[in-house]
């Protein structure tokens, strides 16, 4: 088997604490990913991801397909080898990009087609494609090819987006089994924001031999409120004993709020999209160390934290390198977003154990919504 879950403890509040089992050894969950698009994550090397605590990353099925492509990925031995990551690698299946060019694809029963932005030229991506440029790639764990929708579409078109990725879930395990290598496939429930074509979208894909489950099509416009309700009705119809991926999701209370309703795994490019933005995370809130009342301080990014950053350089030096627009200071900032998010996961886990996770939503909730003010 690729892939077995093993789940350690359940909080009263229904999050869950457990151990990833794969061929490249065990993660503990709940995870987060950090997101590597290109085979990289920005601003950072492998070393220095893994010296976060990270040990799983996801990767770009699209954009990797369309760039190196799947013949360099055979060449150079997969991506692991390409990157020198010795962890794990979770490859998305590309329908969320697909989704993200409304005008320049057309989705029909054999896939969706559209045209590179690289050269114009046409491309098909569907379930077998999909299925085949992962299994290039090497990743550890794959994804069935879905249809994303906007939350705002209608019944119908909800239904109908739903039931095709069904099709294409049945379409791209038998790709899988068709060249077996190893590497574990999740399906993708979808539904929308319509309770019961989550339940309909649950029930197909869990009688399906997946190794574990994402719930998709969340965080696209529908809100908290909503977000949290159809995440927690979808972690709720899924098997107990198999992980729990809720895709694309999110900031740091984000993760709070979907840990507490049964999620193990996240993927988010936050930590190092908002360190290029002069953004960092830390227990006190979110800080932007552009502002001119950093300019003199000589404290750390956070008190709290061990990481590289925060450990040799002051708020004052940062302020200087994102001010100046300096490559070195949203790289030092990603290093240390990506710490943040890690040892968020590990202060969640913990509580979870402990039975306590509810006294560390209570406090952690209120302290990382804060925007720390300062002179701009």
């Amino acid at each position: 088997m690729p892939l077995h879950f093993e789940l350690e403890a359940t909080d009263p509040t229904g999050a869950r604490a457990g151990l990833l089992h794969t061929r490249r050894g065990i993660v503990q969950t709940p995870v987060f990913m950090p997101v590597a698009t290109h085979a990289e994550i920005r601003g950072m090397h492998s070393s220095e991801v893994w010296d976060t605590g990270a040990r799983i990353l996801l990767s770009n099925t699209y954009h990797l397909m369309l760039r190196p492509g799947a013949e360099v990925f055979r060449k150079l031995c997969g991506i692991h080898a390409m990157m020198k990551w010795d962890g794990l690698v979770l490859t998305d299946s590309g329908g969320f990009q697909i989704f993200s060019l409304p005008d320049r694809r057309e989705i029909t029963e054999q896939g969706a087609l559209f045209r590179s932005f690289y050269d114009n030229s046409r491309q098909l991506l569907s379930p077998e494609s999909s299925i085949a440029m992962q299994q290039a790639i090497g990743s550890d764990i794959m994804m069935v090819l879905d249809v994303c929708i906007d939350s705002t579409t209608e019944e119908a078109g909800t239904k109908e987006a739903m039931e095709r990725t069904h099709r294409w879930a049945v379409r791209s395990l038998a790709a899988r089994d068709a060249v077996p290598t190893g590497q574990a496939l999740f399906g993708i429930v979808q539904g929308g924001i319509f309770a019961h074509l989550r339940k309909e979208s649950a029930a197909f894909l869990t009688e399906l031999p997946f190794e574990g489950f994402a719930v998709g099509g969340l965080a696209v416009g529908e809100g908290r409120e909503i977000r949290n309700e159809i995440c927690e009705l979808s972690t709720g119809l899924l098997p107990t004993n198999k992980p729990r991926y809720l895709m694309g999701v999110g900031t740091p209370n984000d993760l709070l709020d979907c840990v507490r309703r049964g999620v193990d795994m996240f993927d988010c490019i936050l930590p190092t999209k908002m360190a290029q933005q002069g953004y960092a995370y830390t227990f006190t809130g979110l800080l932007r160390v552009t502002r001119s009342v950093f300019r003199l301080d000589d404290g750390p990014l956070d008190a709290s934290c061990h990481c590289f950053v925060c450990t040799r350089y002051t708020r004052g030096y940062l302020h200087h390198l994102m001010r100046g627009k300096h490559a070195l200071g949203a790289r030092l900032l990603a290093i240390h977003n990506v710490t943040h998010y890690q040892v968020l996961m590990q202060k969640m886990r913990a509580a979870i154990q402990q039975g306590t996770f509810d006294a560390l939503y209570q406090e952690l909730f209120p302290l990382l919504k804060r925007t720390e003010k300062g002179q701009d």
